[in-house]
């Protein structure tokens, strides 16, 4: 979705190209706008007296923490080495690209004569023989053709492309509410899809766009932050993108359908505030701050949800203080959207 990001005194309702990360994408455009003036556990167990053979056994202590579970220091770290790797583009499932440090892993009969040489990407083809590109790399001992599975990436070239990682269902609830945490912290959004023992967690790396903003420049809005309350900011979507959204989405006859806008922030981009209770990145903060009025953004659907009353799709490519970043498609007859506690699936175009 493309567009102008406008500066009105329009009042948002806060509801809300195929690539490897997410092959079923759909782009629409869209423009920024901001919102107008607004109407101003468990505890630990307690060790019970016992009985003693010359007296009364002393009463347990409480647990640690309260007696709360918490999941091993080693698999914290484990988990948390996989989202820092995919925020730096150093993921596993990542394809080098010209201008990334990798290093050789294993190569041909020998792996032994080119394994852990390290060179920067020079090329990339892709070549019927091999399942995936061929890689030309400088190494120490010279340049080289590597297949991109025998290759690891020590350092990715700015800016990073959209990326994801998806964790396996055996993941327990505990262990999903650390990735959600992890992921808060590291600017990555995090989604659960499914239910049940078929419940699984995914990541989801947000472009880098040329500026931080992820929106090309324009003029400057002629509303002025200093005299306009603003409520909500935001990207509203041009009418090609909504047509496209509304085609793509099957809605129920009789429904309401949106498919307006999505919500970035409380506040206006240059003072945004946090929309829910959980902590917002500084970083965060300042990448919405860097939005300007005018400016034309692009989104991309990567994730949609059905409810009883509300049709939601998720979207990246603009920083947002939501949670799940998102555009609410339509509701049923006379409801008011609830987003929070839908179910979300991985996009895939109706």
């Amino acid at each position: 979705m493309t567009g102008p990001v406008a500066n009105t005194a329009e009042q948002m309702a806060e509801a809300m190209d195929t690539v490897a990360a997410f092959p079923d994408a759909w782009d629409a455009k869209g423009k920024g706008v901001k919102g107008g003036k607004g109407k101003r556990q468990q505890h630990g167990d307690q060790g019970r007296k016992g009985k003693g053979g010359k007296g009364g056994g002393k009463g347990g202590k409480g647990g640690k923490n309260g007696g709360k579970e918490e999941l091993p220091t080693e698999r914290k770290d484990e988990l948390e080495a996989q989202l820092i790797a995919l925020s730096r583009g150093t993921e596993s499932s990542a394809t080098p690209r010209v201008g990334d440090l990798v290093e050789v892993k294993v190569l041909g009969s020998d792996p032994q004569e080119l394994q852990g040489q390290m060179g920067p990407v020079l090329g990339i083809a892709s070549l019927p023989s091999l399942a995936t590109p061929a890689i030309t790399v400088r190494l120490p001992s010279g340049e080289t053709s590597v297949s991109a599975s025998e290759l690891r990436i020590v350092e990715a070239q700015r800016p990073l492309p959209e990326g994801s990682l998806s964790f396996p269902k055996s993941l327990t609830g505990m262990e999903r509410k650390f990735v959600h945490s992890v992921c808060e912290r590291l600017g990555l959004i995090s989604q659960s899809f499914g239910k049940g023992d078929d419940r699984y967690i995914t990541a989801f790396r947000p472009a880098e766009g040329s500026g931080s903003s992820g929106c090309e420049p324009s003029a400057p809005s002629p509303c002025s932050p200093s005299t306009t309350v603003i409520d909500v900011s935001g990207v509203k979507l041009d009418d090609e993108s909504k047509r496209a959204l509304l085609d793509a989405v099957v809605v129920p006859e009789g429904w309401v359908s949106s498919a307006e806008r999505m919500v970035v922030c409380h506040g206006s981009f240059q003072k945004p505030k946090q929309m829910d209770h959980r902590s917002v990145v500084p970083d965060l903060l300042n990448e919405i701050a860097t939005l300007r009025p005018g400016s034309t953004a692009s989104l991309r659907v990567v994730t949609v949800a059905r409810g009883e009353n509300t049709i939601a799709v998720g979207v990246l490519g603009v920083p947002s203080a939501d949670r799940n970043p998102h555009v609410l498609v339509a509701t049923s007859p006379g409801a008011h959207a609830v987003v929070k506690d839908l179910h979300w699936k991985p996009w895939s175009p109706s």
